[in-house]
């Protein structure tokens, strides 16, 4: 009995050994799992991000240069105004009684005139007796000078009235001037945005220039952007650019960069001054675009974002940037070859934004690329994830 037992245990220790062996060789490898993307065509741009904000590229202060009351408003805000319209009226009872006054003694002067050249030819004709009766030894040497005297007081009374006279005239066309100056009227055509003033406030012009209204074209708008320091020698007078305002983040819009100021703003706690002694202090710089306003939709005081684009290549081979390898100086890329396995291709590269990086040579496009990799049972999701490009 003990013997049958014997040769059954033998038999299935057998059994079982063959059972171990087989699963030993016939268990599944531990294989990698490569998450690749494809060479596609695509555009790649270098940009430089600044926050900017909408003015009116023409704004106007319109002051007063008279003094007094202001009578009359003529313009409510927002108002299109054109050149020359109405804006407001001062109180001109000053300027009128000025302008009046200068008048009368214009008068009074212009009468005196007449008299005095009635006065001036009297006395020339009688120098000139006096004259040809001292040639015929008729008359005294006192009467001759006399005469000479008379002549040459009525020629200086004269010209004093004449003198009179263009200071008069003077006068009345500063008075006219003045008078008009109470008329204020529109420079140019736009649109008023600002009335800092009141009916019945009185305006000083003889201390600062009072400003009535402000009026703007707003046809085309100012795009004052902020550039940081560190990005200010990328950026160049003509490039070109895209921005969005915060009412309208889906509408982008093209423009061109004017100018870069020369002289840098800081900001500081954010507000800007001329200072930078504070190590807490930004430095920017204010970069300028004109951006056409034909809907109406840019308004002053506006926030932009704005990307700037320092170079750019269109519809060229890329590969993600995150599978680009540099070792040695040079490039490399991993790409699947025979039998699934990786192999390291080099390449020539080209710019790069922040997800692609162009390929120059060394791959052909729908070459698949490893971005990222993971053992047999665990996912890739976490190694890959936000690695790829984005849609096209």
């Amino acid at each position: 009995m003990m013997k049958k037992v014997t040769k059954w245990g033998i038999a299935l220790l057998a059994v079982a050994a063959l059972a171990a062996g087989a699963w030993w060789w016939l268990k599944p490898k531990n294989e990698i799992n490569y998450l690749t993307e494809p060479v596609v065509r695509t555009n790649i741009a270098q940009t430089v991000s600044a926050t900017g904000e909408i003015s009116a590229a023409q704004l106007v202060d319109v002051g007063a240069q008279a003094s007094g009351q202001i009578k009359k408003l003529h313009v409510t805000l927002g108002q299109q105004v054109k050149k020359g319209d109405l804006i407001a009226e001062i109180d001109s009872t000053s300027q009128l009684n000025n302008l009046n006054t200068n008048k009368a003694k214009l008068d009074t002067y212009q009468a005196q005139l007449v008299s005095a050249e009635i006065a001036l030819r009297s006395a020339d004709k009688k120098y000139q007796r006096e004259q040809a009766l001292w040639k015929e030894d008729a008359t005294s040497r006192e009467a001759l000078e006399d005469a000479q005297d008379a002549f040459a007081a009525a020629k200086a009374s004269v010209a004093e009235l004449k003198s009179s006279i263009r200071q008069t005239q003077i006068a009345i066309n500063t008075a006219e001037a003045d008078l008009g100056y109470t008329r204020i009227t529109a420079p140019m055509d736009g649109t008023v945005v600002a009335i800092p003033v009141e009916e019945g406030q009185t305006v000083n012009a003889n201390q600062t220039t009072p400003t009535i209204v402000q009026v703007a074209d707003l046809s085309t708008m100012l795009n004052k952007m902020q550039i940081a320091e560190g990005d200010v020698n990328k950026v160049k007078a003509g490039m070109k650019l895209t921005f969005t305002t915060l009412s309208q983040p889906d509408n982008v819009r093209e423009a061109t960069l004017e100018s870069i100021d020369p002289g840098l703003t800081t900001m500081s706690q954010g507000s800007y001054t001329t200072s930078t002694d504070t190590t807490d202090s930004a430095i920017y710089y204010y970069a300028r675009s004109l951006v056409p306003n034909k809907d109406n939709v840019l308004h002053i005081g506006m926030t932009t974002e704005n990307t700037i684009i320092i170079n750019q290549a269109e519809k060229v081979l890329a590969v993600p940037k995150l599978a680009v390898k540099q070792r040695g100086g040079k490039q490399y890329v991993r790409v699947l070859g025979e039998n699934n396995q990786p192999q390291e291709k080099e390449i020539t590269t080209g710019l790069s934004d922040n997800m692609n990086t162009e390929v120059k040579s060394g791959l052909g496009e729908g070459e698949s690329v490893i971005i990222s990799e993971a053992a047999a049972g665990e996912t890739s999701d976490s190694v890959g994830r936000g690695m790829g490009r984005p849609p096209m």
